[in-house]
């Protein structure tokens, strides 16, 4: 009978174990499946910032397809005809790949911070999937940086719609 107990007190012991190893390893696994999910989605901006190049009326094509240009993407402007915040990024993205800053700044103030914010997630998230623990800038710098490009969007929509 007391082996049964040793026995039942070992296996409770274990999954004991198992349930704190499973809530502490949770919001790594979720932090690291973040970090890995912006990587990827950084670099497929990248990607598409160097594959695209615009055309003529605004519009956007693949570099081998340039007599295709893509459709718009903006339900705004497509549905009513209004720009919104972030109309002109994608363009604005392809001329600071190409190394053409001011005309990066031309289609859009803030697109060419926009792309280095783009550009510092590589570092950032490489870094962030390398530590255990914390994060690399700990959790209010990210959340300001990210707030501030939101603010600095919508200055500049609204400086552009009141002119």
């Amino acid at each position: 009978m007391s082996s049964d107990l040793l026995i039942l007190d070992d296996a409770d012991a274990n999954a004991a174990d198992e349930e704190v190893n499973a809530a502490t390893a949770t919001p790594r696994g979720n932090r690291s499946r973040h970090h890995r999910s912006m990587l990827w989605m950084s670099t497929a901006v990248v990607l598409l910032a160097f594959a695209l190049k615009n055309s003529e009326n605004d519009r956007v094509a693949f570099r081998w397809l340039s007599n295709h240009p893509l459709p718009h993407s903006c339900v705004s402007r497509t549905w009513f005809g209004l720009e919104c915040p972030g109309c002109g990024l994608t363009r604005s993205f392809i001329h600071f790949a190409e190394g053409d800053v001011p005309a990066s700044f031309q289609i859009h103030r803030v697109g060419w911070l926009l792309a280095v914010a783009v550009l510092l997630q590589f570092p950032y998230r490489i870094l962030a999937l390398s530590r255990q623990q914390a994060l690399p800038l700990g959790p209010t710098v990210p959340q300001v940086f990210g707030w501030s490009l939101i603010v600095l969007l919508l200055v500049n929509w609204l400086d552009i719609m009141l002119q």
